[in-house]
């Protein structure tokens, strides 16, 4: 006859190891798809006669805070050819703007989103 004891603690078990595996594997994804992000917005750029030259300083940089990974892409300002990230997507009282910012997002939103559902019926399937 059982307590329940045993369950409770091969769940916790169970848990400590997802939640010490879930921090790596959700980075990898997210990594993926900020790639695939600056990826299109380069490519994106590059089909503009005005502003191909700044494809170069499309980036991604990684801001890890405990337990959550959190990634921001985009133009660096520091870069050659970054400072006309503002004016490409924005625009100025003179025009530009012709970037759309959020579409690498919206291309990518799916796959991510496809991916991450699968972290988690991978981590269910562990329980």
């Amino acid at each position: 006859m059982s307590d329940g004891l045993e369950e409770v603690r091969r769940l916790a078990t169970n848990l400590g190891r997802i939640a010490g595996d879930a921090v790596k594997d959700v980075d990898e994804v997210l990594k993926k798809g900020a790639q695939n992000i600056k990826t299109e917005m380069q490519a994106d750029v590059s089909g503009s006669p005005h502003f191909k030259g700044m494809a170069g300083a499309i980036t991604y940089d990684s801001h890890y805070l405990p337990g959550r990974a959190r990634y921001v892409i985009g133009p660096d300002k520091g870069r050659r050819g970054g400072a006309l990230g503002n004016i490409y997507y924005f625009g100025t009282s003179r025009g530009g703007g012709s970037g759309d910012i959020d579409k690498p997002l919206r291309s990518e939103e799916p796959r991510t989103v496809s991916a991450l559902e699968a972290l988690a019926a991978r981590w269910a399937g562990r329980l």
